[in-house]
């Protein structure tokens, strides 16, 4: 048993890529990516800063080296489409606070946090910077 965790062990570090905080952290990644179309993220726990914060950073590269346009996520449809709307520039909402704000059934906080209103406010600014071209959707 032992020899099977050290091995597993020595192939899991020889495949890991240390995150240092700086641009070039997922370029192996986006040379993984290559030219799919679609891109599955996960996390291995729901609400954890890290795992959302660096999911948003995969995503803002996938957008802007990439081409995606989408941004697809496992929550209720007339939640998410609201914030859609905010990211495009459309509907009413003042804020990505008050876009995110129609998240109050379970579980609002995978939604409804920091890093997710950060990243919306992201989109929506980067959407007001395209002069053509499909705006970024959620």
């Amino acid at each position: 048993m032992t020899a099977a965790i050290d091995t597993s062990a020595a192939l899991l570090a020889a495949a890991a890529h240390p995150l240092e905080g700086g641009p070039g952290d997922y370029d192996a990644l986006m040379k993984l990516v290559g030219e799919a179309r679609f891109v599955l993220l996960g996390e291995a726990t729901h609400g954890t800063h890290e795992f959302y914060a660096e999911r948003a950073r995969i995503t803002q590269r996938l957008i802007r080296e990439k081409g995606f346009t989408a941004v697809a996520v496992e929550a209720d449809w007339p939640d998410a489409y609201r914030v859609n709307r905010y990211v495009r520039g459309e509907g009413a909402d003042a804020d990505a606070n008050a876009a995110l704000s129609g998240f109050e059934r379970f579980p609002a906080w995978m939604w409804r946090n920091a890093d997710v209103v950060q990243f919306a406010d992201w989109l929506r600014t980067h959407n007001a910077g395209l002069h053509a071209g499909p705006r970024i959707g959620f």
